[in-house]
This record gives C-alpha cells, structure tokens and sequence, in this order.
C-alpha cells in the first residue's frame, strides 16, 4: 500500500523499515515493475 501511493510520508516509512531490517534488497522482486522501481530506488538512497 505505502508503494501504491508513494507520498512522501510513505516513503519515509518504508526507508524505516529499510534501515531496521524489515525489508530488503530481496523485496522488489515480489513486486510489479513499477512497484518495485520505486522500491528499488528507496533501497539505493538507504545504501547510498
């Protein structure tokens, strides 16, 4: 859902549950093309 809408306050909430842990670079493969970009993308600013 957080994917879905993708506003800021979302995506602060996924890179939380980037940095602890809940999630991970396995994750965007679960997902539709799009839906995976933009977490593919979250992922790279948390690592980078």
């Amino acid at each position: 859902m957080k994917l879905n809408s993708f506003q800021r306050k979302d995506q602060t909430h996924l890179m939380d549950m980037l940095e602890i842990g809940l999630i991970d670079s396995t994750w965007p493969s679960k997902f539709s093309p799009l839906l995976a970009a933009q977490l593919q993308e979250l992922i790279d600013d948390t690592n980078g």
